[in-house]
Parts: C-alpha cells; structure tokens; sequence
C-alpha cells in the first residue's frame, strides 16, 4: 500500500472514530447497569473525548450471546473506559473482573466506582497500563476478554488479536467492537457471533470447537 493511501486510511478511521465519541456522548455523565444484582445502578463517566461506552443496545445483544456463561469467569476488560463491560459482568455474576487503562483520570473513576460498589480485591482489580504490553507480561487464562480499543488503533487490534489465544482458558471468549465501514476485524480464533449496529460492528470469537 501507498504511503498515501494508508494515510488516508488512516485518517477516514479516526473522522469515523471521532464521529462515533460524538454520537455516544453520554450527556448525563452516566451509564446504568442493564442487568444483575447492580441493575439500574450508575457508572460514572469521565470526562475524555476518547471514551465511548458501549450503549445498552449493543450491551444487551452481547450479553444475550454470553448468557450463562458469564457466572463465576475470570473477566479482562482491556482498554477499560468506564469500565461498563466488566460492571456489567460482576453484576451477572463474573467471578472477578481485571480493568485495564492508561488514561489516568479515567483511572481515578473506576476506582471510584469499584468503592462505590464495595469491590474487594478478590473481586476486581484496577491497572494502569498499556493495554498490549501488559498482555504480553500477562499469563492468565481468562474466560472472557473485552476489547474495545480506540477504532483508528488498527495496531493494537492486530498485536493484540495475534497473541490473545495464548491468554484464555479452553472455553474463553473474545468480543471485538469495532467500526462497521471498515474490513471485520480477523482473528486466528473462530468467529461465533457478528452484528453491525449502526457504525458500529460487535464480534465474538473463541478457539475452534472439537
């Protein structure tokens, strides 16, 4: 590829991405857990212009795939945000929930809503790091793995897709979001589960089944 077409790639995914932070604006300040013991409850949301919480729509179709499945996992949320995909997993019963983040006042407001919630350590943790370069130190096997990176950071999707298979447990599960005009994102996982809403494309994966 041209050097120039990939900079206009490039800059097509960050206008789609800045356009999808402006259309999921929560003005309130505020998302609500959809579901669970913690149904209704409010997880705050700081003020970034990178962050785009996962709308309840999309929340709830990814939670009807999961189902049951969520009870008693080990849940990573890399490129945490508000952290609303791993809240939302503790509330339907995720045995602990790993919040990973580098943006340091988005960090303050997950700690924040772990207090608020009561979470203990062996409940969740809260980490400050680079969402790749952690997974690469990391050796647990985790059963579900959120990954909803910035859409124009189409590195980090490719590292972190390449490497994740090396980090579940034998029934894990990975959810991909990402921007629906764009090629889906590929995986060396089996795809399970697709679903465009709107400029938005919502993907589930897990190893090859026997």
């Amino acid at each position: 590829m041209w050097v120039s077409e990939l900079m206009g790639d490039v800059k097509r995914r960050e206008s789609l991405d800045g356009r999808w932070r402006r259309g999921r604006r929560n003005h309130a300040g505020h998302v609500r857990i959809i579901a669970g013991e913690w149904r209704g409850r409010r997880v705050a949301v700081a003020t970034r212009p990178q962050l785009r919480p996962t709308p309840n729509r999309l929340r709830e179709t990814l939670f009807n795939w999961l189902g049951d499945r969520v009870r008693g996992c080990q849940v990573l949320d890399l490129y945490a945000g508000t952290g609303i995909l791993g809240f939302e997993s503790l509330s339907r019963g995720a045995h602990h929930a790993t919040f990973v983040e580098n943006d340091r006042r988005t960090l303050v407001k997950l700690r924040e809503t772990c207090q608020q919630f009561d979470l203990i350590a062996a409940q969740a943790a809260v980490i400050e790091a680079n969402a790749v370069k952690w997974l690469e130190r990391n050796r647990t096997p985790w059963d579900i793995v959120f990954l909803d990176p910035p859409f124009h950071a189409s590195r980090d999707y490719r590292r972190l897709l390449g490497m994740i298979g090396a980090h579940l447990s034998d029934s894990g599960i990975v959810y991909v979001e990402s921007a629906s005009r764009g090629d889906a994102v590929s995986c060396p996982l089996d795809e399970w589960k697709s679903k465009e809403v709107g400029e938005v494309r919502i993907q589930l994966f897990r190893r090859p089944v026997q």
